[in-house]
């Protein structure tokens, strides 16, 4: 057992904090990084940063919180988190730094023991300031976990309006379409009218595996194509056609193939996007594990078209989502992906009435009686009027449906609650198996009957992550035998030693 390690297994064990602020000052136009600390600590010449002074002056180290639970519902959606540390300021010396830039910036709290080298500290949070508050007492430094990278669009190229690849005229500075997994239907854009060439991915793709023209499809040509037909510029993730279109152009695609390595699964498109697509100053790490486990129990084919204006959390959410998948960051500022499932029968703790300092029941959503999951999207349906009249009335009744659908349904439910619901997921799903399985998971998940409860621990906080089992036994609520729960929320205060948990299960 690490140093660390024995530290959080000791209640009784004196903890230190040290904290790492990365302003922005205006004056010396960069960052000026700011070291404090709970006690007075100093790095050695062999550390890095070497020989550096952290000021005592932090009255809380941490209070943070990270929550998948929201309004008695779990969305699978991502909530950032946010939380604050306090920094004494009684003698006014912290006036200065009040003038520099924290919004957007790094900010570093690293847990150590009595007597602790800086090497055996161990980052707990990685993350962003949002903003500083202060007065004439103390600044407080409002914290954000990374996520706050993703509020900013996903990086493509730029169309410069002068023809060819570069576009025509009409299409200067609009962003590139990009596409990552397999798609249907998706709205070529024609870019070079003189040559006929469509484009669907800002890079190299896969393939295009049909082309449409008012709903007809196009044959496929290895070399230059004529009329009704189409030829595939892999590289540049483009296609060409024959002769003019008469009408609305549409594609199958299977898209993005960075570094010649083709994705399309939630996992897969996930990383790639954080990895060659954000829009962040500095790379973002990935918790690689975390991504093998999630792909190990999720390969579902999912496909993602990307024209304009969509923000990266945004397009995560989607791809999350589509699976009942949750993302976020570490404490370690890694980015993880994981999945709620039902309670593990092995939970990685137990807590007691000598744990519990308080218990409140939580609302949960009423039961799902029927789910459906919507799937395989054609991403520019067509109405009646944009269809060639050649195309058969089933074909042309399908074009203008945007989504199909699978669903599971239990009318047992219905009979023991009344007012159970029906729910409706929409996907980036391609195929009816994946959405059929899908489906009978989340009836499976929803379609009984939950319970939620918020407990205040008196306990070492910095041991849990959201998504563990744990297990907790209390005289009422039906909790006498005990109970394994999902942790869905937490809040650790790091001054009182306490933690809170929101339970699901």
């Amino acid at each position: 057992m690490s140093a660390f390690d024995a530290l959080i297994a000791d209640p009784l064990a004196r903890r230190r904090y040290l904290v790492i602020l990365e302003p922005y000052d205006p004056a010396v136009e960069g960052i000026v990084p700011q070291y404090f600390s709970d006690d007075g600590f100093v790095t050695l010449p062999t550390d890095t940063p070497a020989d550096t002074y952290f000021d005592p002056r932090l009255l809380t180290a941490l209070n943070f919180e990270r929550q998948l639970f929201t309004d008695g519902r779990l969305s699978g959606r991502s909530v950032p988190g946010a939380g604050t540390l306090q920094l004494n300021n009684a003698d006014g010396a912290l006036d200065p730094i009040t003038a520099m830039a924290f919004d957007g910036r790094r900010v570093r709290v690293l847990l150590g023991g009595e007597g602790f080298l800086y090497t055996q500290f161990e980052t707990i949070f990685d993350g962003t300031a949002d903003g500083i508050e202060f007065d004439d007492i103390a600044v407080t430094v409002r914290l954000r976990d990374l996520q706050s990278r993703f509020e900013a669009g996903v990086d493509r190229g730029i169309y410069g309006g002068t023809g060819g690849l570069v576009g025509r005229v009409g299409l200067k500075d609009r962003e590139k379409p990009l596409t990552f997994g397999r798609v249907f239907h998706v709205p070529a854009i024609l870019v070079d009218p003189a040559s006929l060439t469509y484009q669907v991915h800002d890079g190299p793709i896969e393939d295009v595996d049909a082309v449409f023209d008012s709903g007809l499809a196009l044959t496929k040509a290895a070399g230059v194509p004529i009329a009704g037909q189409y030829s595939v510029e892999a590289a540049t993730g483009t296609f060409r056609l024959g002769a003019s279109a008469a009408g609305t152009v549409t594609a199958h695609v299977r898209g993005d193939k960075t570094g010649g390595v083709y994705v399309d699964t939630v996992a897969g498109i996930m990383e790639r996007l954080v990895t060659t697509r954000a829009s962040t100053q500095a790379p973002i790490a990935l918790d690689m594990a975390g991504f093998a486990a999630f792909a190990g129990i999720c390969s579902y084919q999912v496909g993602l078209w990307i024209r304009e204006g969509r923000s990266m959390g945004e397009v995560l959410d989607a791809l999350a989502d589509s699976v009942g998948a949750h993302f976020g960051f570490d404490r370690a500022g890694r980015m993880t992906i994981g999945r709620v499932e039902v309670p593990a029968a092995t939970p990685v703790a137990r807590f007691d009435v000598s744990n519990v300092l308080d218990l409140e029941r939580l609302a949960v959503a009423r039961p799902v009686w029927r789910q459906s999951v919507e799937y395989r999207r054609y991403w520019q349906p067509l109405d009646a009027a944009s269809v060639a009249g050649a195309v058969g009335d089933e074909a042309r009744a399908d074009l203008a449906e945007p989504v199909r659908v699978e669903a599971a349904a239990d009318p047992a439910i219905r009979t023991l609650h009344p007012l159970s619901e029906e729910a409706v997921v929409t996907t980036l799903l391609t195929e009816a198996a994946s959405a059929s399985a899908e489906a009978s998971r989340l009836l499976s998940l929803f379609g009984s009957g939950r319970v939620a409860f918020r407990v205040v621990l008196k306990t070492e906080p910095f041991a849990l992550e959201l998504g563990q089992t744990v297990r907790l036994t209390y005289p009422r609520h039906g909790l006498t035998a005990g109970r394994n729960l999902v942790i869905v929320g937490m809040v650790e205060d790091s001054a009182v030693n306490e933690i809170t948990l929101d339970l699901w299960g």
